[in-house]
Parts: C-alpha cells; structure tokens; sequence
C-alpha cells in the first residue's frame, strides 16, 4: 500500500472525569473522551454512517485492553507503552485529582497518537473497534479467550535471561549502544526538568507574596498619596502576571513536557523488549546449532570406535550379555534419528530467527523516524511556551513602562 492510499487518522484524548461505577460495583473510575478524525470510510460504517469526528468514551483497563490484543497479535512490533497503573496516586488514594488525570490523559494520547502512526498496528481491527464502537462493552465480552498467553514463550524468556547472542550483529550492537545512550540523556534531562519546575514554581510563590506585600503598601498609600498608590497598582499588576505566566509554563512543563519525556523512556524501553525477544530467537537457533554438533560429533566417534559408554560399563554390558556391537549399532540409529530431527528444527530456528531479525530491523527504523517527529514537536513546543512567556512579560511590563513613565 502506497503512503498516499494510507487513510488519515488523527486522535485526540481530552475530558478526563470521574465517573461512578454501575449497580454491580461501589468503585470509580475515570472516563476518557476519546475523538477520532478520519477519512476512513469503515470507521464512520461501523460508527453508525455518520461522518465528522466520531467519539467515544473509554477508561483505562479499556486501553489496557486494547494493548494487550496489540501485544498478543503483533509480536513483531513495537507495541507503545501504556502509562503504569501501579503508581504512587493508587497507593496514595489521589488518582482523581487534577494533576493525575490530566498527567495520564496526556500519556494516554501519546499512547493512541503512536499506535495511529504505526503503518501495522493503525489498521487493526481492535483499535477501530475501540475508537468507534458505541457497544464497547459487549465487543469486550467477545475478545473472551481471545488473549492467550504463550506460556512456553515466557518460560524460554526466563530461561534465557543470563544468556546472550554468540554472535551479535554490529548493526544490532549500534542500535542497542544508541538506544542506552538516548535512554541515558532522556532521563537525565527528565530528572534537570524536575528541578526546573519545583525551581519555577518558588520562584511563582516569592512573585506571588511580593505581589501581596506590594498590595499592602498599595493600601496604605492609598488616601494619602494616590499617585504612589497608582504606580504601586501597575507595578502589582506586573508582578502578578509574572506569578500567573511563571506558574502556567510550570504547569505545561510538569503536565505535558515532562510526561512526554517519561513516556519516550518507556517507549525506548518497548524497543528494547522486541530486541531481547530477537535475541532470544537467535539464541534458541544457535542452541539447538550446537546440540547438533555435539550430536554429530558423539555419532562420529561412535562410528570410529572412539564413542560409547566408559570402560566399566561396557564390561558390566559384557557380564550382562548385551552385544556391545548391536549395542553401538542401535545408538548410532538413534542419533542418526535426532539428527534428522535436528537438522530440520534447525533449519526452522534459522528461519524464525533470521524473520524475527529482519521484522525487528523495520520496527527500529520506525521507531527512529517517530522518535525523531516525536522530538521534534516536543521540542518545538517547549521552544513556543517559553516564547509566548517572554512576548507576553514583554508586553506586560512594556505596557506598564508606558503607564508609570505619564
């Protein structure tokens, strides 16, 4: 499919509001809004046939839903991450406040705006039920036993996390050595914003009570010089649009720059996963390359007359009566028997293992092209706050140069 046949799919994830649960249950929740604009026909279909932007309403264990059917039906791809649920707020109690839901619902979109730029996981059928079915719950019920976790997987996941690729591919050792290092900068200018906003926002809280001891001299003045008392007014004036501005770049900062750092971490991380089931793959082949060989190896001293039991078991067969001749015989058989056997799930691991890598290689190429946009706007944005902060300060202050000079 060409780039230009792709159909547009933007979305938006906004209005997040405590709900309550239904009849069955005491608990709430928190309900996202969920508005989807696109040009795809099948997605107004199923909506009902109405065109414009289509909305719905989810709340998280519904995105959670929805990223487990990614998981479980692309395992080749790089599924973005979800914000975790086990976090301080639930501990805590206040994952109804403001500063949380809001936190999230940014995480969220960065969740779905990834998930509709990735040329595989945006033409599911999951995700266009998700954003445009108006019997969401019922379309839940029938994904039942749809997610089945590969239990075998898991276990060659645990037991192959001390081992590593005999033969790693410098592209590979390029890709993981670029991947720690951004992961390394992203957190360390994670950890410089955090400063900056608790910096920004005693520096808002020292305007703001400058603000107030500035109003208390206004006061005073006021009746017995009025002219001081006006110029004390416009320079209050300033001083509070200082506090208001500094907080409101605090605000986007803590709300949307640095959760767009924290989620490229988790995201970076995502990557790394996929890398580590490749190797994975690579180290079940390379495995079974060697159980091979050795079996090979034990069938050719066989042959020679170099393999086969020791010394004292050979004569307890002796004493038993067992024809040491029939006995070599019937073991080579058997190893030729595995050898076959090998040699065809051999034959299967590489190719596994060489589909594996080469699906793993489009995915970190397009996590490079989205990372890079991703930077990009965020950057971009960060760069527009802080000018819309200074032009504004600058009019301000401009103005009431003006005012206090007549």
């Amino acid at each position: 499919m060409s780039e230009t046949n792709v159909p547009s799919l933007e979305i938006l994830v906004s209005d997040p509001q405590k709900r309550s649960g239904d009849q069955t249950s005491t608990s709430s929740y928190v309900s996202y809004q969920i508005s989807t604009k696109t040009d795809n026909e099948t997605y107004h279909k199923h909506h009902g046939g109405k065109g414009g932007i289509i909305v719905v309403h989810r709340r998280y264990s519904d995105l959670l839903l929805l990223y487990n059917v990614l998981l479980n039906d692309h395992p080749t791809s790089i599924i973005p991450p979800l914000p975790d649920k086990k976090v301080l707020q639930y501990l805590a109690g206040d994952r109804f406040s403001q500063s949380f839901t809001q936190k999230r619902c940014h995480s969220l979109q960065n969740f779905l705006r990834r998930v509709a730029n990735h040329p595989v996981l945006s033409q599911s059928t999951i995700l266009m039920m998700f954003l445009v079915s108006n019997d969401w719950d019922a379309y839940r019920k029938s994904l039942a036993g749809h997610l089945q976790t590969n239990k075998e997987e898991v276990t060659d996941v645990f037991m192959n996390a001390f081992k590593t690729v005999h033969k790693q591919s410098d592209e590979f050792v390029e890709i993981k050595e670029k991947s720690d290092k951004l992961d390394h900068n992203v957190a360390k200018i994670d950890k410089i914003f955090h400063k900056v906003v608790k910096k920004h926002d005693a520096v808002a809280e020292d305007y703001a009570k400058l603000g107030a001891n500035v109003q208390d001299l206004q006061e005073l003045c006021t009746g017995e010089n009025e002219a001081l008392a006006q110029r004390l007014k416009l320079f209050n004036e300033g001083v509070t649009q200082l506090s208001f501005g500094i907080r409101d770049l605090s605000k986007y900062l803590d709300y949307e720059y640095i959760v767009d750092l924290k989620d490229l971490e988790h995201y970076i991380d995502s990557m790394g996963q996929l890398i580590k089931l490749k190797d994975q793959k690579q180290i079940d082949y390379e495995e079974l390359s060697d159980y091979l060989t050795k079996s090979i190896n034990e069938k050719n001293n066989l042959i020679s007359g170099y393999g086969g039991s020791n010394f004292f078991t050979n004569k307890l067969e002796e004493l038993a009566g067992i024809n040491q001749q029939a006995a070599r015989r019937d073991k080579i058989d058997k190893l030729e028997t595995k050898i076959t056997s090998l040699t065809s799930e051999l034959e299967t691991a590489k190719r596994v293992a060489d589909a594996f890598e080469h699906e793993t290689l489009k995915e970190v190429t397009l996590f490079e092209q989205l990372k890079t946009r991703e930077l990009k706007q965020s950057l971009s944005s960060l760069a527009d706050h802080h000018i819309a902060f200074y032009e504004q300060m600058l009019d301000t202050w401009t103005n009431i140069d003006q005012r206090l000079s007549v």
